[in-house]
């Protein structure tokens, strides 16, 4: 299988173990754990990828600052993207046609599900609405991806959100690394059963990806953001005025989800700067 390339766009609160926001959180009294969960799941399926024949890995660490993968962790054909530099137009997070698939690694549910650690992307996010679809981080991704024709050959996740992929994702393989039982609670598995079935999973990508296709969305794409309270929602409510609904939600408008979503990224640097001001 020569020039394979596969990326793999990394969270953690879905990884193996963690159930509270202090495992997830850089700098807060338990993320030390939460940062050895990350490493094995992390390792396990890049391994996987590895044994499937895949020649080029990019891991592109999504999760707080993107400074959570030490590349002491990382075998050969593996580099990664740090630092979370926000999308542009021209620029989805590193990925292109030449990707032969995508992997989501340590995702969760929403925002809104009432599930393990539900988000989506950052507390300030209410809802995304792609063309009038609800989604999280899972298929917001997705459809980034969709839009190079690169299809999500594995979601590793909790419960609740390898329930989400299937149900958006149609024959994506999913491995619950955790059963969901509420906001901050779970049944979790010793590590040796995890990092195993992700392997496995990941070894066995390759050889399903042919029969998945890319999650596309429509063009022209309508995105559509609604906000919790707060600073960063009177910030945008300031500086976007122009560009929200009467109910207060923000839409942006363009031809493609990658487009929109960069869209968004840059209108959420001016949010956020405000917000420091």
């Amino acid at each position: 299988m020569s020039n394979c390339r596969i990326m793999v766009r990394c969270d953690m609160e879905g990884v193996s173990g963690v159930v509270s926001p202090t495992q997830a959180e850089p700098g807060a009294a338990e993320f030390d754990f939460g940062l050895r969960m990350f490493r094995s799941d992390l390792v396990a399926c890049l391994e996987g990828l590895k044994r499937a024949g895949v020649t080029e890995t990019v891991v592109y660490d999504e999760h707080y600052y993107g400074r959570n993968v030490d590349p002491a962790w990382l075998p050969d054909g593996v580099s990664v993207i740090a630092g979370k530099p926000p999308y542009r137009p021209d620029w989805a997070g590193g990925l292109d046609e030449t990707f032969s698939g995508m992997v989501l690694l340590g995702f969760h549910s929403m925002c809104g599900t009432g599930e393990l650690l539900h988000h989506t992307y950052e507390p300030d996010i209410r809802e995304l609405r792609i063309n009038g679809v609800t989604v999280g981080e899972i298929g917001m991704e997705a459809a980034v991806a969709g839009d190079f024709g690169v299809p999500v050959i594995l979601v590793t996740a909790d419960s609740a959100g390898v329930r989400e992929a299937r149900q958006l994702l149609l024959g994506v393989p999913a491995v619950p690394v955790k059963e969901s039982l509420g906001e901050t609670a779970g049944r979790c598995l010793p590590l040796r059963e995890t990092a195993a079935a992700i392997r496995a999973a990941a070894a066995e990508s390759m050889t399903v990806a042919a029969g998945i296709r890319p999650f596309r969305v429509a063009s022209p794409v309508r995105l559509e953001v609604s906000f919790n309270p707060g600073p960063y929602f009177e910030a945008v409510k300031r500086e976007f005025a122009e560009s929200l609904t009467p109910a207060h939600s923000m839409v942006i408008e363009g031809r493609n989800a990658t487009e929109v979503w960069a869209l968004y990224w840059q209108r959420k640097l001016v949010a956020q700067a405000a917000v420091q001001k």
